[in-house]
């Protein structure tokens, strides 16, 4: 690759980040922005019916602090004197007996039982503090010492950036939940025969290799038993990284072919791609939780809005950071002619494979190194063809990789 072909190459990506990161940020902040208006007005809510809201929960929570006393009351020593069956074992067990003894089984269950102490003593905290609260809430001024414009921005502001840090957290710290859905496509086995682990400690060799030329800390291999090629990367720092490939990866390619492979793999760690499409789906995680916490028709107009965003920017990334990943195995093997003699096999060996076999392996292929064949619609096919692929597609077409790609050799 030339300088002048480098340097349209890296503003591609960067230009392509740059339009990723504007509109994820924009659909980030129009959720929070709602976010933080839903807020304001409940703070508002609870500024004008506080003393209401208080005596109705504190009614409520009377009431059930003495329902739950007298259930106590009454199945302690019902308990006692039939510790091991409920009353609806004096009767003839039919229909209606069986569901009778089910609800008093867990009515009088002894583990609840148990920690009736402790249930109890909550409730009436729970009652005393409402019951102060309205006290004071009643008894003083308490609306003349708030501003309620600066208290409901204070308490919005903190909400929102409270709900985003648990996103975010939550974001960052599903590695595992990735791994294992990995793991699951490519039928990683837990405790894999004698041969297989032969053959991944093979694998891991290679990567260990292939580490060790661009100074990387090594990624750890998984083998799985699929017959599909599935290779992918799971982490977002290259020491905690985790390599997963597939038994089906390994038997189609040559030797030189598995080691282009695992150097295309090899650079997404480098990259960092993993926590760069993190970072991108962060406001998507955010919408799906506001549409779970809310379940508003309008939210839901919203959250699908940020989500086509989001999937759109992640896919204009995605595709070009799969470039990326090319351009760096060329840079650890120095021989593009193998990756592309293996992007050759690997679109052959999925193009080719029974269509009961591809929708059994469905999840798999979709982390294949190339994507796997296109499955005709009966209706809208090319439609449905140019969205999935070109709009949002996680990986180029693979005849525009190899043509890339030959520009090398």
């Amino acid at each position: 690759m030339s300088v002048i072909q480098l340097t349209r190459f890296r503003l591609g990506l960067w230009l392509r980040m740059t339009v990723a990161l504007i509109l994820v940020t924009l659909g980030q902040l129009t959720i929070l922005a709602f976010e933080f208006v839903i807020v304001a007005i409940c703070v508002v809510y609870l500024y004008l019916e506080l003393e209401t809201l208080l005596a109705i929960f504190f009614v409520f929570g009377l009431v059930f602090t003495c329902v739950y006393a007298g259930w106590v009351a009454v199945t302690k020593p019902i308990r006692w004197l039939y510790p091991d069956r409920t009353l609806s074992d004096r009767i003839a067990h039919d229909g209606v007996a069986d569901a009778v003894e089910s609800v008093g089984e867990w009515l009088l269950s002894s583990q609840v039982l148990m920690k009736w102490q402790k249930s109890l003593a909550t409730l009436l905290t729970l009652v005393v503090g409402l019951f102060v609260g309205f006290a004071v809430a009643e008894s003083t001024n308490w609306r003349a010492a708030i501003n309620l414009q600066q208290t409901a921005v204070v308490v919005g502001v903190l909400a929102v950036l409270a709900l985003l840090a648990r996103v975010v957290y939550g974001e960052w710290t599903d590695d595992a939940a990735a791994l294992r859905e990995l793991e699951d496509s490519a039928r990683v086995p837990e405790d894999p025969a004698v041969e297989l682990a032969a053959q991944r400690a093979a694998v891991q060799a290679r990567v260990d290799r292939l580490a060790r030329q661009v100074d990387v800390p090594s990624p750890t291999v998984v083998l799985g038993t699929s017959s599909t090629p599935i290779a992918a990367t799971a982490g977002y720092r290259p020491t905690s990284s985790t390599v997963v490939i597939s038994r089906g990866l390994v038997d189609v390619l040559e030797a030189d072919e598995l080691d282009a492979v695992l150097a295309h793999e090899l650079a997404h760690v480098q990259n960092r791609d993993a926590a760069v499409v993190t970072i991108l789906s962060v406001p998507a995680a955010y919408a799906w939780e506001m549409v779970e916490r809310y379940e508003h028709g309008a939210i839901m107009i919203l959250a699908g809005a940020v989500l086509a965003a989001v999937r759109w920017s992640v896919a204009i990334v995605s595709r070009y950071r799969e470039y990326c990943a090319d351009e760096g195995c060329v840079a650890i093997t120095g021989d593009p002619a193998s990756l592309v003699s293996a992007l050759e096999t690997l679109d052959t060996e999925l193009e080719h494979r029974p269509a009961a076999d591809l929708r059994h392996h469905d999840s798999g292929a979709a982390f294949s190194i190339v994507p796997p064949p296109w499955k005709e619609h009966r209706f809208f096919d090319r439609t449905r063809k140019f969205i999935d692929r070109k709009l949002l597609g996680t990986h180029p077409p693979t005849e525009n990789r190899i043509e890339r790609l030959r520009t090398h050799v």
